[in-house]
């Protein structure tokens, strides 16, 4: 046995021993690796965690992340949520531990990456990327049940959403201070809104002092000033669409459009309108064979919703996610994509979902491995035509 181990020693030796990968090399390889890769490669050694800073800095991972979170139909609590990353076409499971359990049900801002809920005494709110931590103030004035929300800075604004049986003013508009934890009253939505002043008639988009409403089926668009706390006058967009949907796309201003009739749609288009004078100019459409999909999964009830963030637009059927529609925008083109979401095929039809995006950092990634919001990846998820 004693000659069996030496010569197995010296055979080792004999043989050529793999060169480390460190340098200017590791930093290129680093570089064509998608964030999930980045994290295990960042556990290998201090070495490697240098480099994959360094290659961070070189190559930034901006793509952002599409989370779905699916409720219980009657107590309205999370059963699932799983994450989208397009960078690598991978699913995620997440842990639905961070999010509240009891109360009024989830629901999130499509303008901006914010979950929140709302009881008789609390407002609770949450926007860090994988929602880990959460914000809990005082319930505003006016009740509210499905308002829009929007976040600048240290302030979250709160328009419109009052219910019918009460004696509120449906206007209303209140923005809440993170640090002081003190709610002002804002001057009240125009009242060309007062019969749509909810988040299932109006599209909201957010840039950095300004919040847009968009009537989703009249296109009457206008704007609220954060710093002056003042609404513009509103303004009607005409495109030919049936309905409509806002967000901020890299600093853009871009409307979603669906073409044709509500039980026959006929097509998806993209408009980039100029937050100063409205005009509207179109930059794309999704592909025909993204919209017959998408016209299959729909239906004259529910309307297909979409989200963005960064260069990325996601558009979707609320009630029915089974295919993801996402669109990047580059300098002059835009480039479609469509992947199945495997967890579709898992969920009660009763269920309703909320959907949230946003960009996802390698300190994102790690504090949701190390609080256990993260878990396996999803087989299925790479699926994509």
């Amino acid at each position: 046995m004693a000659v069996s181990l030496s010569k197995d020693k010296d055979e080792a030796k004999q043989q050529p021993q793999e060169a480390p990968i460190h340098g200017d090399v590791l930093e290129e390889i680093l570089t064509h690796l998608t964030l999930l890769d980045l994290l295990a490669a960042s556990r290998v050694s201090k070495v490697w965690r240098i480099a994959v800073t360094s290659s961070l800095l070189i190559s930034p991972r901006v793509k952002p992340w599409l989370i779905i979170h699916a409720l219980h139909p009657r107590n309205h609590s999370p059963t699932s949520t799983s994450a989208f990353d397009p960078a690598s076409r991978v699913w995620l499971s997440l842990n639905t531990g961070n999010l509240p359990t009891a109360g009024s049900e989830i629901r999130s801002s499509h303008s901006q990456n914010i979950l929140y809920t709302f009881s008789t005494r609390t407002f609770s709110f949450s926007f860090d990327a994988f929602h880990l931590m959460w914000h809990h103030a005082e319930a505003p004035r006016v009740w509210r049940q499905n308002p829009i929300i929007a976040r600048f800075g240290c302030h979250v604004i709160i328009a419109g959403g009052t219910c019918d049986y009460v004696d509120d003013d449906p206007l209303a508009v209140e923005m809440y201070d993170t640090e002081s934890r003190r709610w002002e009253m804002c001057g009240p939505m125009p009242v060309e809104l007062k019969d749509s002043a909810t988040s299932t008639w109006l599209s909201a988009a957010a840039t950095d002092r300004t919040l847009y409403l968009l009537e989703k089926r009249s296109l009457v668009i206008c704007s609220f000033d954060a710093e002056t706390k003042t609404w513009g006058p509103t303004f009607n967009l005409t495109l030919d669409v049936f309905h409509s949907i806002i967000g901020v796309a890299n600093k853009r201003l871009v409307l979603v459009g669906l073409i044709g009739e509500p039980d026959e749609l006929q097509g998806v288009g993209l408009w980039e309108v100029d937050q100063v004078s409205y005009e509207c100019r179109k930059i794309g459409e999704m592909p025909e064979v993204m919209v017959e999909s998408l016209r299959n999964e729909n239906s004259m009830f529910w309307m297909p919703c979409a989200s963005m963030e960064g260069d990325f637009i996601y558009v979707y059927n609320p009630a029915n996610p089974e295919w993801i529609f996402f669109c990047e925008l580059k300098e002059r083109m835009c480039q479609w994509s469509q992947v199945l979401n495997p967890t579709a095929k898992d969920h009660n039809r009763m269920e309703r979902f909320v959907f949230t995006c946003g960009k996802m950092g390698m300190y994102d990634l790690e504090k949701a491995v190390i609080t256990g919001r993260t878990q396996d990846k999803i087989n299925g998820g790479i699926g994509q035509r």
